[in-house]
């Protein structure tokens, strides 16, 4: 049987912030979890407290958790390696002078360039280079969780190859797909969101419009995404994908001559009111499920979270909304 003082279930960008935040707290971790894309792999990156608050209709108050959240992203970059790229992004949608209204209702700044309206308070990062850095480390054990037995101090967690893993805390992080693990798990929703990734000319920070964005990355760009609530196959749907390049071709048109890369679809996923489950569910045990469309954006606020819960701290006036026990 090998052992560990704490072991995380789930490589995406949530288990391995919460990975990586713990580690600075001294902790020794492993990471359990198959060789597989993520849906954090496949992800724009963008960490937009800003448009995200607009576009998804957020109250104030949510709205200040997302910025919570993107204020975090510095320091936690600094100490882990993630690069972080700061240029704004900006709206070429309809009615650039309302968007912009609506950006400072909220407190972010916004300014009207010429046709579009611009914040410099969305950011975004490479999901490749993150998830890199964020793994680099711990020792990873690439099989899967199929069972989980125990208590603070004794957890026992059993491998689909057969393997017996002892920890003595525990962090569930393994997106939409909740093991059956034989521990409760909050309830949790697919959500299958498609997007397009191109090779070419491509603006240099994001750009979005009405059911569109374009964010760049790696000698090319993302265009995405849709919100399929429920759907969890991975198969694109041609017809959504030439929706997303003619939309994105309309508010940037040098993208015509792109070379279309890969179609394809991730799933994410969420819980009832949207908000990801992200602390303490029972002693020794923490979970960091269902970030929606915002993984890489809360990811140091969830991480945190998860550590403070593991090491019985006060989590300083969180929401309660993250709560992982808020449905129980």
């Amino acid at each position: 049987m090998s052992a560990a003082d704490i072991i995380v279930v789930g490589a995406g960008a949530l288990g391995l912030a919460a990975t990586a935040e713990l580690r600075l707290r001294g902790r020794e971790v492993m990471v359990l979890a198959p060789e597989e894309v993520s849906a954090s792999a496949l992800a724009a990156g963008m960490i937009a407290p800003a448009f995200e608050s607009v576009l998804d209709g957020l109250s104030s108050d949510a709205s200040s958790v997302l910025r919570r959240a993107r204020d975090l992203w510095p320091d936690f970059a600094d100490r882990t390696g993630v690069l972080i790229h700061a240029e704004g992004a900006e709206w070429r949608g309809a009615d650039p002078d309302g968007m912009a209204g609506r950006l400072r209702t909220f407190g972010f700044k916004a300014e009207r360039r010429g046709d579009v309206a611009f914040t410099p308070d969305d950011w975004r990062l490479g999901p490749a280079q993150a998830l890199t850095a964020l793994g680099v480390g711990p020792e990873r054990v690439s099989e899967r969780l199929v069972h989980l037995e125990g208590r603070q101090g004794d957890w026992q967690l059993t491998t689909d190859q057969g393997r017996v893993l002892a920890a003595r805390q525990v962090v569930i992080a393994t997106g939409w797909t909740a093991p059956d693990c034989g521990i409760a798990l909050p309830p949790i929703r697919p959500i299958r969101g498609q997007a397009v990734r191109v090779r070419g000319a491509a603006p240099e920070q994001v750009v979005r419009a009405e059911g569109v964005y374009i964010a760049p990355q790696g000698g090319g760009a993302v265009i995405g995404a849709t919100m399929d609530d429920g759907r969890s196959d991975t198969t694109p749907d041609a017809e959504v994908t030439e929706q997303l390049l003619a939309r994105a071709r309309a508010i940037w048109p040098e993208l015509a001559d792109a070379e279309v890369e890969q179609a394809y679809a991730g799933v994410r996923g969420a819980s009832p009111d949207g908000w990801p489950y992200a602390g303490g569910l029972r002693p020794g045990l923490a979970v960091a499920l269902a970030p929606r469309r915002n993984g890489w954006l809360l990811a140091p606020l969830v991480a945190g979270l998860v550590a403070d819960a593991l090491e019985d701290c006060d989590p300083g006036g969180v929401p309660s909304r993250m709560y992982p026990g808020r449905f129980a």
